[in-house]
């Protein structure tokens, strides 16, 4: 029969400052937890078991299972990082790592959980040491460019991620990561872009990639492939902060295709016009309404440069162009509420059309 796991548990103002280091002892906080949950790691190590020491506001506790083999210690270390508890989950596998130095699966484990925690200088030990263990998995690699550009060196980064596309040229993480960050230079956007293809051609429904494809496009002034990209961001989840953000590109694209016909839109103009004249007679309930109701229909993304698509809304009767609406929204807003920016410059059109209305709206 096992040996059943045992657990210790001590208040953390007990704790013996005498048995950490001297340059540590008068450590506070963050900083005196970690020391003292490495310095009982240190003295509960062990070849006959996986010790787990975790040190919270006012407890230490410490667990470990004679029985249990250290390879169970990681795959356990693991498990704790899936549920979402990272203290106990580094703490297992910095148990393994200590114990078996040259455990590469534990060491990435751990260096990635690190980097996620933003403790970059531990995790980028561990994560050096990952791809010198295992040269020929880019999952280290991609780990390591991850810590790297988290960690602002940029030129680093993007040498383990492109060593991470050698090792593995399918490996779709490796292609998306460093396509994100090549996307930031002018001078590397066509390798951006072709990593960032290859990315979603394997993932499909990766969000981050999509968006990042459409970014590269349309800083490289391929609006129309960064349209469509965008839209197939807010395909995958419309909710998500991403949305929101190719959102903020459609909305670009539109409006710098909207600008190239000239400086002074007739179109718009004339439909602001017109909102100040529906709006006139209306009571602010009723226009909060129709702003509203467009307001919502516009997180769906509508396209105000075409003009072959036409809208119905519930609190207006009548068939409206994508443009027609985002007149109607931007004189509603400026009724209600000045300060809301509706993501579309329609500035002057509306100051145009205040002079022609004589500012009655």
């Amino acid at each position: 029969m096992p040996d059943a796991p045992h657990e210790v548990q001590l208040a953390l103002s007990e704790f013996d400052r005498t048995r950490l280091p001297e340059a540590q002892r008068n450590l506070t906080g963050d900083a005196f937890k970690q020391a003292v949950r490495e310095q009982l790691s240190k003295e509960f190590a062990s070849d006959k078991g996986a010790a787990e020491v975790i040190v919270t506001g006012d407890r230490i506790i410490i667990r470990w299972d004679a029985a249990e083999k250290l390879r169970s210690g990681s795959e356990r270390g693991v498990e704790l990082l899936k549920a979402g508890d990272y203290d106990r989950g580094i703490s297992t596998l910095e148990s393994v790592a200590r114990r078996q130095p040259n455990d590469a699966t534990a060491r990435l484990n751990l260096g990635m959980a690190l980097s996620d925690q933003g403790r970059l200088k531990e995790a980028l030990e561990h994560l050096q040491q990952v791809v010198l263990l295992s040269p020929d998995d880019s999952r280290g690699w991609v780990a390591l460019g991850v810590a790297r550009a988290r960690n602002k060196e940029v030129t680093e980064a993007v040498a383990a991620l492109r060593r991470a596309v050698e090792v593995d040229p399918d490996d779709a993480y490796a292609r998306k990561n460093l396509g994100a960050m090549l996307s930031e230079e002018d001078a590397t956007l066509d390798e951006a872009i072709l990593h960032l293809q290859i990315a979603v051609e394997f993932m499909p429904k990766d969000q981050q990639a999509w968006f990042a494809l459409g970014h590269a496009c349309e800083c490289k002034g391929k609006t129309k492939f960064a349209d469509g990209h965008y839209q197939r961001v807010l395909h995958i989840d419309p909710t998500s902060q991403l949305a929101e953000m190719a959102r903020q590109g459609l909305s670009r694209i539109s409006e710098r295709s909207f600008r190239e016909t000239g400086d002074v839109r007739s179109d718009a103009l004339a439909f602001c016009l017109d909102a100040m004249i529906r709006f006139r007679q209306m009571p602010r309930e009723r226009i909060q309404q129709i702003t509203f109701e467009i307001a919502m229909l516009g997180t769906k993304g509508i396209n105000p440069n075409n003009s072959d698509e036409f809208y119905s809304l519930k609190s207006l009767p009548g068939s409206f162009s994508a443009l027609q609406l985002l007149c109607l929204e931007y004189v509603g807003f400026k009724i209600l509420d000045p300060s809301v920016d509706i993501g579309f410059d329609l500035s002057k059109e509306y100051a145009q059309a205040m002079k022609l209305g004589e500012g009655n709206v």
